[in-house]
Protein backbone atom coordinates (compact mmCIF):
# COMPACT_ATOMS: atom_id res chain seq x y z
CA UNK A 1 0.00 0.00 0.00
CA UNK A 2 1.32 3.32 -0.80
CA UNK A 3 1.91 5.86 2.04
CA UNK A 4 -0.90 8.77 1.92
CA UNK A 5 1.72 11.17 0.32
CA UNK A 6 1.50 9.65 -2.89
CA UNK A 7 -1.47 8.50 -4.41
CA UNK A 8 -0.82 6.25 -7.63
CA UNK A 9 2.28 4.36 -9.13
CA UNK A 10 2.28 2.88 -12.46
CA UNK A 11 4.70 0.01 -13.46
CA UNK A 12 5.76 0.28 -17.50
CA UNK A 13 4.76 -3.58 -18.05
CA UNK A 14 3.71 -6.23 -15.65
CA UNK A 15 5.87 -8.75 -17.03
CA UNK A 16 9.21 -6.98 -16.95
CA UNK A 17 11.88 -8.64 -14.80
CA UNK A 18 13.20 -4.82 -14.21
CA UNK A 19 9.72 -3.49 -13.28
CA UNK A 20 10.54 0.06 -13.29
CA UNK A 21 7.71 2.30 -11.43
CA UNK A 22 6.88 5.28 -13.43
CA UNK A 23 4.65 8.46 -11.40
CA UNK A 24 1.44 9.63 -12.10
CA UNK A 25 0.20 11.36 -9.41
CA UNK A 26 2.13 12.28 -6.48
CA UNK A 27 1.95 15.79 -4.41
CA UNK A 28 4.64 18.70 -4.74
CA UNK A 29 6.76 17.46 -1.39
CA UNK A 30 6.90 13.72 -2.55
CA UNK A 31 7.77 14.20 -6.39
CA UNK A 32 11.39 14.24 -6.13
CA UNK A 33 11.24 11.28 -4.08
CA UNK A 34 9.04 9.37 -6.48
CA UNK A 35 11.07 10.16 -9.41
CA UNK A 36 14.09 8.77 -7.59
CA UNK A 37 12.66 5.35 -7.29
CA UNK A 38 12.04 4.80 -11.09
CA UNK A 39 15.74 3.75 -10.85
CA UNK A 40 14.92 0.97 -8.21
CA UNK A 41 14.15 -2.67 -9.11
CA UNK A 42 17.27 -3.42 -10.81
CA UNK A 43 18.29 -6.65 -11.70
CA UNK A 44 17.09 -8.84 -9.38
CA UNK A 45 15.97 -11.59 -10.67
CA UNK A 46 12.63 -11.88 -9.66
CA UNK A 47 9.40 -9.15 -10.54
CA UNK A 48 8.41 -9.82 -7.08
CA UNK A 49 11.59 -8.97 -5.71
CA UNK A 50 11.79 -5.68 -7.42
CA UNK A 51 8.62 -4.46 -6.92
CA UNK A 52 9.00 -5.27 -2.84
CA UNK A 53 12.55 -3.32 -3.02
CA UNK A 54 11.07 -0.36 -5.12
CA UNK A 55 8.54 0.05 -2.13
CA UNK A 56 11.09 -0.24 0.50
CA UNK A 57 13.21 2.89 -1.16
CA UNK A 58 10.04 4.36 -1.67
CA UNK A 59 9.04 4.10 1.87
CA UNK A 60 12.53 5.14 3.41
CA UNK A 61 12.36 8.47 0.67
CA UNK A 62 8.62 9.05 2.50
CA UNK A 63 10.40 9.12 5.50
CA UNK A 64 12.79 11.13 4.91
CA UNK A 65 10.97 13.61 3.48
CA UNK A 66 8.68 13.40 6.43
CA UNK A 67 11.35 13.75 8.58
CA UNK A 68 12.77 16.87 6.67
CA UNK A 69 9.10 18.44 7.52
CA UNK A 70 8.81 17.37 11.34
CA UNK A 71 12.35 18.69 11.51
CA UNK A 72 10.93 21.96 10.09
CA UNK A 73 8.89 23.15 12.83
CA UNK A 74 5.55 25.19 12.04
CA UNK A 75 5.73 28.45 14.11
CA UNK A 76 2.93 29.85 16.19
CA UNK A 77 2.06 31.93 13.30
CA UNK A 78 1.95 28.47 10.77
CA UNK A 79 -0.23 27.36 13.15
CA UNK A 80 -2.48 30.02 13.35
CA UNK A 81 -2.79 29.95 9.18
CA UNK A 82 -3.89 26.01 9.34
CA UNK A 83 -6.24 26.58 12.28
CA UNK A 84 -7.72 29.20 9.72
CA UNK A 85 -8.00 27.21 6.88
CA UNK A 86 -9.63 24.32 9.16
CA UNK A 87 -11.89 26.74 9.82
CA UNK A 88 -12.98 27.12 6.22
CA UNK A 89 -13.40 23.30 5.80
CA UNK A 90 -10.33 22.75 3.97
CA UNK A 91 -8.51 19.64 4.07
CA UNK A 92 -4.97 18.81 4.84
CA UNK A 93 -4.16 17.99 0.51
CA UNK A 94 -5.93 21.40 -0.13
CA UNK A 95 -3.71 23.28 3.08
CA UNK A 96 -0.91 21.95 2.06
CA UNK A 97 -1.13 23.32 -1.84
CA UNK A 98 -1.80 26.99 -0.07
CA UNK A 99 0.99 27.17 2.92
CA UNK A 100 4.47 28.24 2.45
CA UNK A 101 7.44 27.40 4.14
CA UNK A 102 9.52 30.29 5.95
CA UNK A 103 11.40 30.51 2.41
CA UNK A 104 8.29 31.94 0.80
CA UNK A 105 8.84 28.85 -1.94
CA UNK A 106 8.44 25.24 -0.94
CA UNK A 107 5.24 23.72 0.17
CA UNK A 108 4.57 21.56 3.57
CA UNK A 109 3.94 17.75 3.21
CA UNK A 110 0.51 16.48 3.65
CA UNK A 111 1.83 14.47 5.89
CA UNK A 112 3.12 17.53 8.25
CA UNK A 113 -0.07 19.65 7.42
CA UNK A 114 -2.10 16.66 8.90
CA UNK A 115 -0.26 16.30 11.89
CA UNK A 116 -0.48 19.66 12.80
CA UNK A 117 -4.59 19.52 12.32
CA UNK A 118 -4.45 16.36 14.53
CA UNK A 119 -2.45 17.88 17.07
CA UNK A 120 -5.11 20.88 16.79
CA UNK A 121 -7.87 18.77 16.82
CA UNK A 122 -6.69 17.02 20.10
CA UNK A 123 -5.62 20.59 21.77
CA UNK A 124 -7.36 23.80 20.01
CA UNK A 125 -5.00 25.92 22.16
CA UNK A 126 -1.43 24.34 20.88
CA UNK A 127 -0.08 27.20 18.84
CA UNK A 128 2.87 24.90 17.74
CA UNK A 129 4.79 24.26 20.81
CA UNK A 130 6.96 21.03 20.81
CA UNK A 131 7.36 18.88 23.26
CA UNK A 132 10.65 18.79 25.49
CA UNK A 133 13.19 16.63 24.43
CA UNK A 134 11.60 15.95 20.50
CA UNK A 135 13.56 17.78 18.82
CA UNK A 136 16.91 17.21 17.23
CA UNK A 137 20.22 17.83 19.33
CA UNK A 138 21.36 21.42 19.92
CA UNK A 139 24.38 21.36 17.81
CA UNK A 140 26.17 23.67 20.71
CA UNK A 141 26.50 23.94 24.10
CA UNK A 142 25.30 26.19 26.54
CA UNK A 143 28.75 27.05 27.17
CA UNK A 144 29.99 27.77 23.72
CA UNK A 145 26.98 29.85 23.60
CA UNK A 146 27.94 32.25 26.16
CA UNK A 147 31.53 32.22 24.87
CA UNK A 148 30.52 33.22 21.23
CA UNK A 149 27.75 36.24 22.83
CA UNK A 150 30.74 37.10 25.22
CA UNK A 151 33.43 37.85 22.40
CA UNK A 152 30.40 39.45 19.91
CA UNK A 153 30.21 41.81 23.09
CA UNK A 154 33.48 42.85 23.74
CA UNK A 155 34.35 42.89 20.01
CA UNK A 156 32.30 44.95 18.56
CA UNK A 157 33.25 48.17 18.99
CA UNK A 158 37.14 47.19 18.03
CA UNK A 159 36.27 45.49 14.77
CA UNK A 160 33.89 44.71 12.59
CA UNK A 161 32.89 41.05 14.19
CA UNK A 162 30.33 39.29 10.90
CA UNK A 163 29.89 35.90 11.48
CA UNK A 164 32.77 35.13 8.86
CA UNK A 165 34.92 36.26 11.31
CA UNK A 166 33.48 34.52 14.44
CA UNK A 167 34.31 31.19 12.61
CA UNK A 168 38.03 32.21 12.33
CA UNK A 169 37.96 32.70 16.36
CA UNK A 170 35.81 29.50 17.33
CA UNK A 171 36.48 26.08 15.63
CA UNK A 172 33.55 24.50 16.81
CA UNK A 173 31.31 26.32 14.50
CA UNK A 174 32.79 24.80 11.69
CA UNK A 175 30.08 22.90 9.52
CA UNK A 176 27.48 24.91 11.68
CA UNK A 177 25.43 27.11 8.82
CA UNK A 178 25.50 31.11 9.23
CA UNK A 179 21.58 30.97 10.31
CA UNK A 180 22.44 28.76 12.86
CA UNK A 181 24.74 31.31 14.66
CA UNK A 182 22.79 33.96 13.85
CA UNK A 183 20.11 32.01 16.03
CA UNK A 184 22.31 31.31 19.05
CA UNK A 185 22.89 35.51 18.88
CA UNK A 186 18.96 36.59 18.63
CA UNK A 187 18.55 34.15 21.20
CA UNK A 188 20.72 36.59 23.23
CA UNK A 189 18.40 39.50 21.83
CA UNK A 190 21.29 40.41 19.32
CA UNK A 191 20.84 41.28 15.68
CA UNK A 192 22.74 42.25 12.83
CA UNK A 193 21.46 46.37 12.96
CA UNK A 194 22.47 49.40 12.15
CA UNK A 195 25.11 51.53 14.19
CA UNK A 196 22.77 54.62 15.53
CA UNK A 197 23.82 57.73 14.18
CA UNK A 198 25.14 59.18 17.28
CA UNK A 199 28.51 60.56 17.48
CA UNK A 200 30.57 58.46 20.81
CA UNK A 201 32.23 60.19 23.41
CA UNK A 202 35.88 60.24 23.41
CA UNK A 203 38.10 59.13 25.93
CA UNK A 204 39.54 62.55 26.61
CA UNK A 205 35.69 63.77 27.93
CA UNK A 206 34.86 60.58 29.57
CA UNK A 207 36.04 61.88 33.12
CA UNK A 208 34.65 65.10 32.81
CA UNK A 209 31.19 63.42 31.82
CA UNK A 210 31.29 61.32 34.74
CA UNK A 211 32.23 64.02 37.55
CA UNK A 212 29.70 66.56 36.07
CA UNK A 213 26.79 62.84 36.45
CA UNK A 214 28.28 63.11 40.14
CA UNK A 215 27.28 66.36 40.92
CA UNK A 216 23.89 66.15 39.68
CA UNK A 217 23.58 62.89 41.56
CA UNK A 218 24.08 65.37 44.53
CA UNK A 219 22.11 68.13 43.65
CA UNK A 220 18.29 68.42 44.87
CA UNK A 221 15.47 68.24 42.10
CA UNK A 222 14.07 71.77 42.88
CA UNK A 223 17.32 73.41 42.48
CA UNK A 224 17.79 71.02 39.18
CA UNK A 225 14.37 72.91 38.16
CA UNK A 226 15.58 76.18 37.89
CA UNK A 227 18.23 75.27 35.36
CA UNK A 228 17.58 77.34 31.76
CA UNK A 229 19.44 75.33 28.75
CA UNK A 230 20.78 77.71 25.48
CA UNK A 231 21.78 76.77 22.56
CA UNK A 232 21.28 77.32 18.71
CA UNK A 233 20.29 76.21 15.29
CA UNK A 234 19.70 76.07 11.25
CA UNK A 235 16.75 75.28 8.69
CA UNK A 236 17.59 75.54 5.18
CA UNK A 237 15.23 76.76 2.99
CA UNK A 238 14.62 74.99 -0.50
CA UNK A 239 15.96 76.94 -3.47
CA UNK A 240 14.74 75.61 -6.27
CA UNK A 241 11.63 72.89 -6.91
CA UNK A 242 13.87 70.22 -6.93
CA UNK A 243 15.18 71.24 -3.64
CA UNK A 244 11.57 71.06 -2.82
CA UNK A 245 10.80 67.47 -3.80
CA UNK A 246 13.41 66.40 -1.72
CA UNK A 247 12.25 68.40 1.04
CA UNK A 248 8.75 66.91 0.65
CA UNK A 249 9.93 63.26 0.78
CA UNK A 250 11.87 63.82 4.06
CA UNK A 251 8.81 64.85 5.56
CA UNK A 252 7.13 61.65 4.46
CA UNK A 253 9.64 60.10 7.61
CA UNK A 254 12.31 57.41 7.36
CA UNK A 255 10.09 54.33 7.59
CA UNK A 256 7.33 53.21 5.07
CA UNK A 257 5.36 49.78 4.65
CA UNK A 258 7.11 48.21 2.10
CA UNK A 259 6.80 45.05 0.43
CA UNK A 260 9.20 42.34 2.64
CA UNK A 261 10.29 40.31 -0.32
CA UNK A 262 12.13 44.09 -1.48
CA UNK A 263 10.43 43.96 -4.81
CA UNK A 264 9.22 47.26 -4.79
CA UNK A 265 11.96 48.97 -2.57
CA UNK A 266 13.20 50.46 -5.69
CA UNK A 267 9.69 52.14 -6.51
CA UNK A 268 10.20 56.50 -6.43
CA UNK A 269 7.09 55.99 -3.32
CA UNK A 270 9.49 53.96 -1.28
CA UNK A 271 12.76 55.88 -1.39
CA UNK A 272 13.93 58.36 0.61
CA UNK A 273 15.46 61.86 0.28
CA UNK A 274 18.93 62.71 -0.99
CA UNK A 275 21.49 62.61 1.40
CA UNK A 276 23.03 65.47 0.64
CA UNK A 277 19.80 67.63 0.69
CA UNK A 278 20.43 68.03 4.44
CA UNK A 279 22.48 70.63 4.74
CA UNK A 280 21.47 72.41 1.04
CA UNK A 281 19.69 76.06 0.57
CA UNK A 282 19.13 79.40 2.06
CA UNK A 283 20.10 79.06 6.03
CA UNK A 284 17.66 80.50 8.23
CA UNK A 285 19.75 80.29 11.98
CA UNK A 286 17.72 80.41 15.13
CA UNK A 287 19.11 80.92 19.22
CA UNK A 288 16.78 79.90 21.46
CA UNK A 289 16.38 78.96 25.15
CA UNK A 290 14.28 76.11 27.06
CA UNK A 291 13.44 77.27 30.97
CA UNK A 292 10.62 76.08 32.84
CA UNK A 293 9.42 73.55 30.48
CA UNK A 294 9.03 76.91 27.75
CA UNK A 295 10.64 77.44 24.97
CA UNK A 296 11.52 80.78 23.34
CA UNK A 297 13.44 81.50 20.10
CA UNK A 298 14.99 83.96 18.39
CA UNK A 299 15.69 84.70 14.58
CA UNK A 300 19.08 85.63 13.38
CA UNK A 301 19.01 88.62 10.50
CA UNK A 302 19.85 87.24 7.25
CA UNK A 303 23.43 87.00 6.57
CA UNK A 304 24.07 86.98 10.21
CA UNK A 305 26.21 84.75 12.42
CA UNK A 306 26.30 84.15 15.92
CA UNK A 307 29.43 85.72 16.93
CA UNK A 308 31.04 87.39 20.37
CA UNK A 309 28.54 90.75 19.42
CA UNK A 310 25.72 89.09 18.29
CA UNK A 311 25.18 86.35 21.35
CA UNK A 312 25.78 89.32 23.76
CA UNK A 313 23.49 91.97 22.45
CA UNK A 314 21.04 88.90 22.43
CA UNK A 315 22.10 88.32 26.42
CA UNK A 316 21.26 92.19 26.75
CA UNK A 317 18.02 92.30 24.85
CA UNK A 318 16.45 89.17 25.49
CA UNK A 319 17.33 86.64 28.18
CA UNK A 320 16.18 88.81 31.31
CA UNK A 321 13.14 87.98 29.79
CA UNK A 322 12.96 84.44 28.94
CA UNK A 323 14.94 83.41 32.24
CA UNK A 324 11.59 84.45 34.23
CA UNK A 325 14.14 84.38 37.33
CA UNK A 326 16.21 81.64 36.92
CA UNK A 327 19.58 82.26 37.97
CA UNK A 328 21.51 78.58 36.41
CA UNK A 329 22.29 78.05 32.46
CA UNK A 330 23.56 75.40 30.30
CA UNK A 331 25.58 76.48 27.48
CA UNK A 332 28.20 74.81 25.01
CA UNK A 333 31.74 75.47 24.74
CA UNK A 334 31.62 77.65 21.38
CA UNK A 335 34.15 80.19 21.76
CA UNK A 336 32.03 82.88 21.02
CA UNK A 337 29.77 81.98 23.75
CA UNK A 338 32.52 82.15 26.70
CA UNK A 339 34.07 85.48 25.71
CA UNK A 340 34.63 88.15 28.11
CA UNK A 341 31.69 90.00 26.46
CA UNK A 342 28.56 87.64 27.37
CA UNK A 343 29.98 86.37 30.18
CA UNK A 344 29.79 89.66 31.73
CA UNK A 345 26.45 90.07 29.93
CA UNK A 346 25.81 87.32 32.10
CA UNK A 347 27.32 88.45 35.43
CA UNK A 348 24.84 91.07 34.73
CA UNK A 349 21.81 89.56 35.00
CA UNK A 350 23.40 87.39 37.87
CA UNK A 351 23.08 84.39 35.78
CA UNK A 352 25.96 81.62 36.43
CA UNK A 353 27.24 79.17 34.15
CA UNK A 354 26.45 75.72 35.74
CA UNK A 355 29.73 74.28 37.44
CA UNK A 356 31.48 71.54 35.93
CA UNK A 357 29.49 70.88 32.53
CA UNK A 358 31.47 68.98 30.58
CA UNK A 359 32.39 69.75 27.06
CA UNK A 360 31.18 67.81 23.65
CA UNK A 361 27.92 66.47 25.86
CA UNK A 362 25.08 67.61 23.94
CA UNK A 363 23.15 64.90 25.26
CA UNK A 364 22.94 66.87 28.73
CA UNK A 365 21.73 69.84 27.10
CA UNK A 366 18.01 69.36 26.98
CA UNK A 367 17.31 72.35 24.02
CA UNK A 368 18.59 70.02 22.01
CA UNK A 369 15.40 67.72 21.95
CA UNK A 370 13.69 70.50 21.65
CA UNK A 371 14.62 71.06 18.30
CA UNK A 372 13.83 67.43 17.12
CA UNK A 373 10.34 67.90 18.24
CA UNK A 374 10.18 71.10 16.42
CA UNK A 375 11.68 69.97 13.18
CA UNK A 376 8.41 67.48 13.14
CA UNK A 377 6.22 69.84 13.85
CA UNK A 378 7.37 72.01 10.86
CA UNK A 379 7.63 69.00 8.47
CA UNK A 380 4.05 67.82 9.65
CA UNK A 381 2.70 71.65 8.20
CA UNK A 382 5.11 71.67 5.42
CA UNK A 383 3.23 73.55 2.77
CA UNK A 384 3.60 72.67 -1.27
CA UNK A 385 6.27 74.17 -3.08
CA UNK A 386 8.82 76.90 -2.43
CA UNK A 387 8.74 78.82 0.72
CA UNK A 388 10.43 82.27 1.40
CA UNK A 389 11.66 83.45 4.44
CA UNK A 390 9.00 85.60 5.52
CA UNK A 391 6.36 82.90 5.44
CA UNK A 392 8.86 80.22 6.90
CA UNK A 393 9.50 82.35 9.64
CA UNK A 394 5.81 82.88 10.46
CA UNK A 395 5.27 79.12 10.47
CA UNK A 396 8.20 78.57 12.85
CA UNK A 397 6.75 80.73 15.54
CA UNK A 398 3.56 79.16 15.12
CA UNK A 399 5.04 75.90 15.41
CA UNK A 400 7.18 77.38 18.74
CA UNK A 401 3.45 78.32 20.08
CA UNK A 402 1.80 75.04 19.33
CA UNK A 403 4.73 73.52 20.75
CA UNK A 404 4.31 75.22 24.02
CA UNK A 405 0.80 74.61 24.18
CA UNK A 406 0.34 70.63 23.01
CA UNK A 407 3.57 69.88 24.34
CA UNK A 408 4.34 71.16 27.27
CA UNK A 409 4.01 68.14 29.30
CA UNK A 410 7.16 67.09 27.22
CA UNK A 411 9.28 69.90 27.57
CA UNK A 412 8.12 70.46 31.14
CA UNK A 413 9.58 66.56 31.49
CA UNK A 414 12.87 67.30 29.47
CA UNK A 415 14.05 70.15 30.91
CA UNK A 416 14.22 68.63 34.55
CA UNK A 417 15.33 65.24 33.80
CA UNK A 418 18.81 65.28 34.15
CA UNK A 419 19.29 62.91 36.81
CA UNK A 420 17.97 60.45 34.56
CA UNK A 421 20.09 61.60 31.89
CA UNK A 422 23.31 61.13 34.15
CA UNK A 423 21.68 57.59 35.31
CA UNK A 424 22.43 56.77 31.89
CA UNK A 425 25.82 58.14 31.12
CA UNK A 426 26.94 56.21 34.39
CA UNK A 427 25.47 53.04 32.88
CA UNK A 428 27.24 53.40 29.74
CA UNK A 429 30.81 54.31 32.18
CA UNK A 430 30.63 57.83 30.49
CA UNK A 431 29.25 57.15 27.19
CA UNK A 432 27.40 59.12 25.04
CA UNK A 433 23.17 58.56 25.82
CA UNK A 434 19.96 58.45 24.01
CA UNK A 435 19.20 62.13 25.02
Amino acid sequence: MCPPSCKVLLYDSPHSLHRVPLVSHQCTSTANICRHSRAVGGHCGSSVLGETSAMICFWLFSLVCHLIDVMSQFSSFEVGQVKAHMHHGLGAVKISRILLKPDGKSQWSVTAVQDCMDKLNADSSWRGERAEGSGPPRATTKAQDKQLVKYVLAERGRRKVTIGLLRTQFAWLKGLSDSLVADRLGEADLAWLRRRGKSIATKTYIPERLAYCKLVAAKQQRTLDTWAYTDGTTFYLDRTSDENEHTQRAALGGFVWRRTDGRDAMFAECLGPSSYAKAQGHPVRVWGMLVWGHLYIHVLEAGEVMNEDVYTELIEDKFEGWLDGSSYLVQDFERCLRCPKPLHALEQLNVELVEGYPRCSQDFNAIENMWKILRGRLAATLPLGVEDREAFITRLHSAVRWMNRHERKQLWYLSRNQKERCRDCVLLKGGRTKW
